[in-house]
């Protein structure tokens, strides 16, 4: 048995979920503990779930608290080596754990370890990206940035080798030993969805802790499955974005460099937003959210 703990937070992405826990079912070697959190999604599902997959341990949150704060109940009750937390939305070829954790064992200087995750069409996702700075908040010009200062950290740099080192990793997949976990005090529960991962990066980066990319191993991952589950939901979770980056700026910026940063990112979304709108009125729908949040933060 592996001295592993998968921790997944799930919110009505039953169909998903399902392929998940099979793949980890498959697997070559049995992991320590698997544990569900279900942020509440009041469907009358979870019922059916748990007594299918009785072997799993089921945390039923009285909140949709989000995925950091999920993350951080899953793992109360954990006390093995490793912490792999995993999107519901993603599945493990049946030998991945059996040769992945050995693999890390090797290895300790490899801290945060994720691998490389296809789409259902077989296309790299690419689970990582660079630490943010003042403007690269605009997509347009962080790729700019990256290819002209970070050139190591690019999308074919990534996949150049076997392994490779980014800034920080996606959440999707995060594999960590339960002393780093705790060294890094867990997850930032102020994030509600997006950004809690490059905030865990930052901090691991703050404290020394190496961030990896594995190439020679891979899983299947639908991206987004949660978010998109209905018009509602994808609005909130796409105001959600600009949120979390407004608070990573935040917690992570100082002095100027926090000022420009709040008010590139409010500047340039407002005006993508409202243009855009035009022809897509959800856009519309993010930014009625999207304004009382920025009177706030500025007044």
């Amino acid at each position: 048995m592996l001295n592993l703990s998968i921790v997944i937070v799930n919110f009505r992405s039953w169909s998903k979920l399902e392929g998940c826990l099979l793949s980890i079912y498959q697997q070559k070697q049995k992991v320590k503990k698997v544990v569900i959190v279900d942020n509440l999604s009041d469907d009358g599902v979870i019922e059916d779930f748990v007594k299918k997959f009785p072997w799993v341990e089921w945390v039923k949150n009285d909140s949709n608290a989000g995925f950091a704060a999920g993350c951080n109940l899953g793992v109360q009750n954990c006390s093995s080596k490793w912490f792999l937390f995993l999107n519901p939305d993603t599945r493990l070829p049946t030998d991945c754990l059996a040769t992945l954790i050995p693999y890390c064992d090797q290895h300790p200087d490899f801290h945060l370890v994720t691998i490389k995750q296809l789409s259902e069409s077989g296309k790299n996702t690419h689970p990582y990206g660079v630490f943010p700075n003042v403007w690269d908040s605009a997509g347009l010009v962080r790729s700019i940035h990256r290819l002209i200062f970070q050139p190591d950290q690019t999308k074919k740099a990534m996949t150049a080798s076997p392994i490779a080192f980014p800034h920080w990793i996606s959440g999707s997949f995060i594999l960590l030993r339960k002393e780093h976990f705790d060294l890094l005090g867990g997850w930032d529960d102020q994030f509600w969805m997006y950004c809690e991962d490059i905030d865990l990066s930052k901090r691991a980066e703050e404290k020394g802790l190496i961030r990896v990319l594995l190439n020679q191993w891979e899983c299947l991952h639908s991206h987004g499955v949660s978010s998109r589950a209905n018009k509602k939901i994808k609005v909130l979770t796409k105001a959600e974005v600009v949120k979390s980056t407004h608070i990573y700026i935040e917690k992570h910026f100082i002095g100027k460099n926090k000022k420009w940063a709040h008010q590139w990112l409010r500047f340039h979304k407002s005006i993508e937003l409202t243009v855009i709108g035009f022809i897509d009125p959800s856009k519309k729908e993010i930014l009625k959210i999207l304004n009382p949040f920025w009177h706030e933060l500025f007044s």
